[in-house]
């Protein structure tokens, strides 16, 4: 099985083996950013894949930072892309195609072997370019009748005179991600939140200081609207939530604290640095894809072409 994590900036891959674990990693970052560009890159690593391994690749998974249903990205705000057919990334490789949001394969890889691991009901979140997630029962994501459930960055937990590139406004992905600390520093804003983020993480000055606890109270406050809509067992948090949180841990307990619903103060949902990082989307999408593999279904077929 090949896996790929598509993010804003890079992509990665792996090969995995039926155990789930992973291989021959490989990290590139996009020359450009246009859809079929990236779509092309990631098609010629599938044949390079195929090539390599011929019959025993049975199944690529791949994990975009977007609302999938079907095999097809249906919108995804932060990569500025319309519509797109992901299977078009396996054309001409007789392979199926297995994919799924970004966050809510890091969500499975933490419920089945990361800090979520055990728990019956699990929030988990990751932030780059905005902040996306997934509710997990007993380590099962919550889909939605359209794939798209887990879009928390589009709650409006935001300044509703803001429009957001989703199309709805005072979304919460506006006040949490490089977006925001630019719009906090009164700097432009940056091409690649990210790095930009990691940038004024580093920072010491006072403006920054200040712009980071301003992101990091928005996070908290969030993450227990979520906590008080799902009553979890845990939240598990990711990528930039880690060091952002770091950052401003007072101001986050705060937060978090201040906007929880009474009965829940008391014995709070701890909120967990995610185990996984920073392939935690690459990790669920090879799980997903050995469930695939190793179903009754599939193993059915494989005995009937023997």
């Amino acid at each position: 099985m090949l896996a790929l994590d598509l993010r804003q900036s890079s992509w990665r891959s792996a090969i995995v083996a039926l155990d789930g674990s992973l291989h021959e990693p490989q990290y590139k970052r996009h020359r450009s950013r246009r859809a079929q560009v990236v779509l092309s890159n990631l098609q010629r690593e599938v044949q390079r894949a195929k090539q390599q391994y011929g019959a025993r690749l049975q199944l690529v998974s791949l994990a975009v930072p977007g609302t999938v249903r079907d095999n097809r990205l249906m919108q995804a705000p932060t990569l500025e892309w319309v519509e797109q057919d992901l299977t078009q990334v396996t054309a001409g490789v007789d392979v199926p195609l297995l994919a799924g949001n970004d966050a809510t394969l890091s969500g499975v890889a933490e419920a089945r072997t990361g800090a979520a691991a055990g728990a019956g009901t699990a929030v988990h979140l990751i932030i780059e370019v905005g902040i996306g997630g997934t509710l997990l029962i007993d380590g099962v994501p919550a889909q939605g009748a359209a794939g798209a459930g887990g879009e928390y960055g589009h709650m409006p937990f935001g300044d509703r005179a803001r429009a957001c590139p989703c199309g709805a406004r005072g979304c919460w992905d506006l006040e949490i991600d490089g977006r925001a600390l630019a719009r906090y520093l009164k700097e432009p804003t940056p091409d690649d939140p990210v790095g930009y983020t990691e940038q004024v993480l580093r920072r010491t000055d006072r403006a920054a200081r200040a712009a980071v606890t301003k992101v990091v109270a928005a996070l908290g406050y969030g993450i227990a609207g979520l906590v008080n809509a799902h009553d979890p067992d845990v939240v598990t948090i990711g990528s930039l939530a880690i060091p952002l949180r770091a950052a401003a841990e007072d101001t986050f307990a705060e937060a978090y604290l201040s906007g929880l619903m009474t009965f829940h103060r008391s014995a709070p949902p701890p909120v967990l640095a995610a185990t996984h990082q920073p392939d935690g989307p690459l990790r669920g999408a090879a799980a997903l894809a050995v469930d695939q593999l190793t179903s009754e279904p599939a193993i059915a077929t494989w005995v009937a072409q023997r």
